[in-house]
């Protein structure tokens, strides 16, 4: 919550689910398949990535761009969620005087300032782990190379090339000898890094990781998603892509063209280049892509149509079913939105689909439906006193039935027992 207050997300629905499915890969092979980790991306251009208490990772957009292929961000992502499954924070909380409020108020203070002031935000880290004595210190490196151990197992066990960790690290390595550019890198302020730690990590591959995948499509074509995301002239963007010679030009510079005209505004000349991507090569994204072009020129009943028949394909997949129910939204079909997203809850549950249904109930005239869903949205964003407050507006509804208001106050309830744990755990 502090974090969402006072930095900008990357909101992209593609990306973000894009992240969670490969992060969850890991996870699956992780040695606690069963914690439940929530990963996020900041638009912050440092490299940098971080573990917190209770599951939560992070990454910068920065550490997601200087990354070249999926296993180097797959190898980042192994090494958090291995501090996490192996308890480094907690054990290091153990060991040390420092209260884990104090911690934690550290961490986050460093990352909200090193948003803007690289070594500002690294000197306050430090700062916090100053008052730990010399052997957390070096408990902190054992850590890393434990982390490691344990990132490329998961990465090999999961399908992916860990020799993408190794590299990554490298590289980082080598550019703070060479350019001398740590300050701008709070990873290597964080996550201590030597030339033994990057041959270690290195001679535990073995020769058959060179025959598992290191990219992926979807990860090149995040990357361009993010690229557009951040750049500051979507213009010159525009003018780079167009200008970059033949042999470079493929399906990621023309989707990244796409994008970047569209969110430029040039929505009827992104048409063709989406046209001749989606006959080039299938892919949910550049048909979710056209769907959009479609809306931006005027044309709902080909971007419906599209989106309808991506849906089938696609029924269980997060980004079609919210880009198809906002454009029935948009439609007035609102029975239809309805009916699409209590489907899809049934087995996702995710704060985007509750917002969208909620959209649809108010503007069908169900208020008391449309409050429980914004409720269940803010639940799952972690905002329990919202979601309290919205299943009191909706008792507070005319000619409720006896069952609706006993779900009502069951829920409640249920929300109250929740706000009175955090008030004991924030105390």
């Amino acid at each position: 919550q502090t974090l969402r207050s006072n930095l900008p997300f990357v909101e992209d629905l593609i990306v973000n689910d894009y992240l969670n499915n490969l992060a969850l890969r890991l996870v699956s092979q992780s040695d606690q398949p069963n914690i439940s980790f929530k990963f996020f991306i900041l638009k912050i251009p440092n490299i940098n990535a971080f573990a917190g208490p209770d599951g939560y990772i992070g990454i910068h957009t920065g550490l997601f761009m200087a990354a070249k292929n999926e296993s180097e961000l797959a190898g980042v992502l192994a090494h958090e969620i291995s501090h996490v499954t192996q308890r480094h924070l907690a054990r290091a909380l153990t060991e040390s005087s420092t209260s884990a409020g104090a911690v934690f108020a550290a961490i986050l203070a460093g990352i909200l300032v090193s948003a803007q002031n690289p070594d500002a935000g690294a000197a306050i880290i430090y700062g916090s782990t100053a008052a730990m004595m010399q052997s957390q210190i070096n408990f902190t490196r054992h850590n890393e190379y434990e982390a490691d151990r344990i990132a490329i197992e998961v990465l090999r066990n999961a399908g992916i090339n860990p020799q993408g960790m190794a590299d990554f690290f490298e590289t980082l390595l080598e550019k703070t000898e060479s350019d001398n550019v740590l300050a701008q890198m709070e990873y290597l302020r964080t996550h201590p890094l030597s030339s033994t730690r990057v041959a270690e990590a290195k001679h535990r591959l073995v020769t058959n990781d060179q025959l598992l995948p290191d990219d992926s499509l979807n990860f090149q074509l995040s990357k361009a998603r993010i690229t557009v995301a951040v750049t500051s002239s979507l213009d010159q963007l525009i003018k780079n892509i167009r200008a970059l010679p033949n042999e470079q030009q493929n399906l990621v510079s023309s989707y990244m063209l796409a994008i970047a005209l569209m969110d430029a505004g040039k929505s009827t000349e992104a048409l063709p280049v989406l046209v001749k991507l989606k006959q080039t090569h299938q892919h949910p994204w550049f048909d979710l892509a056209l769907a959009k072009a479609y809306v931006n020129t005027g044309n709902q009943e080909k971007a419906l149509g599209l989106l309808s028949q991506l849906q089938e394909l696609y029924s269980n997949y997060l980004p079609v079913n919210i880009a198809l129910a906002q454009l029935l939204n948009d439609n007035k079909k609102y029975e239809d939105t309805i009916q699409l997203l209590k489907k899809f809850l049934q087995h996702t549950k995710h704060p985007v689909v509750y917002q969208t249904l909620a959209q649809a109930y108010y503007a069908n005239g169900q208020v008391t439906q449309a409050l429980e869903a914004t409720s269940y949205q803010y639940e799952l964003e972690g905002l329990l006193k919202l979601s309290a407050q919205q299943i009191e507006n909706a008792l507070k509804q005319q000619n409720l039935n006896e069952i609706t208001r006993q779900r009502l106050e069951s829920r409640k309830q249920i929300l109250m027992q929740q706000l009175q744990r955090e008030k004991e755990y924030r105390h």
